[in-house]
């Protein structure tokens, strides 16, 4: 593939990953602005927060690829090295973590909430973030899928078969439903896009993991990553359940009633 761009050994992955992060930023501030974010300070404290997301989402994603590799390297018996690559879990669950620490502890002290408004647009905003980001999966020539003789696989460095290009799978499924999920925040069509967003990604990358072909170990015939999906399918449920009976019970009010 194409590990290095503009010349600078193994950028292709940074740049994406910084290029799907800047627009997951712009996506956010765009939606927040109509929504509470209209004042100089709210800006710069509401940035805060989203950098130090950021910084500890890519943290969260390289130490989980360090756990998975520790894991799978200690059943075949074999050393293992600290390795800079990461993964999507590490990161989502890191980061929305310390979104809510230095929300909680940092943004509140001087700000109104607006954790409501948040909520509608993050699904979307991480969907562009992810998309992108697996755009330099591919550039990267890593995250592929298995060996196959279908019109749909391509030839990938080290592999003498083509295989199923799975990050360009993904990538597409992930900024498809980007879009849909900006649509029904802006147009305020629900408030429960973190719920299908959960539900969505989650069945996705559940099928998608039988196609994909780099070992990261398994556990009764299923991925580490199928596990995730499993658990994110189940906290869409909750989370549908939670939004409608406390974080937006007045939303399922009659128009009369309100």
């Amino acid at each position: 593939m194409y590990p290095n761009l503009f010349g600078i050994e193994g950028s292709s992955m940074a740049i994406m990953m910084g290029i799907g992060a800047i627009v997951a930023v712009l996506v956010t501030f765009l939606f927040l602005r109509k929504h509470g974010l209209d004042t100089r300070n709210k800006i710069i404290d509401y940035f805060i927060v989203v950098l130090a997301t950021i910084f500890m989402g890519i943290l969260f994603a390289m130490l989980f690829e360090n756990i998975y590799e520790a894991i799978k390297h200690s059943i075949n018996g074999e050393p293992q090295a600290w390795t800079w690559n990461k993964t999507f879990y590490g990161g989502l669950f890191g980061g929305v973590a310390t979104f809510l620490l230095v929300y909680r502890f940092y943004y509140l002290r001087n700000n109104p909430p607006i954790i409501k408004e948040v909520l509608k647009i993050a699904p979307s905003a991480i969907c562009f973030g992810h998309g992108i980001g697996r755009l330099g999966c591919f550039l990267n020539g890593c995250c592929y899928g298995l060996e196959t003789e279908s019109p749909l696989g391509m030839y990938f460095p080290g592999h003498d078969h083509k295989v199923f290009p799975t990050q360009l799978y993904e990538m597409v499924f992930l900024l498809i439903l980007a879009t849909i999920l900006l649509v029904l925040a802006f147009k305020e069509i629900t408030v429960y896009t973190m719920p299908i967003y959960l539900l969505s990604y989650g069945i996705f990358r559940f099928l998608i993991e039988f196609i994909r072909g780099d070992e990261r170990g398994q556990l009764q015939g299923l991925s580490p990553s199928q596990y995730w999906c499993i658990s994110l399918v189940i906290a869409s449920i909750v989370l549908y359940i939670i939004y409608k009976k406390v974080i937006f019970p007045k939303e399922e009010e009659p128009a009369n009633e309100i």
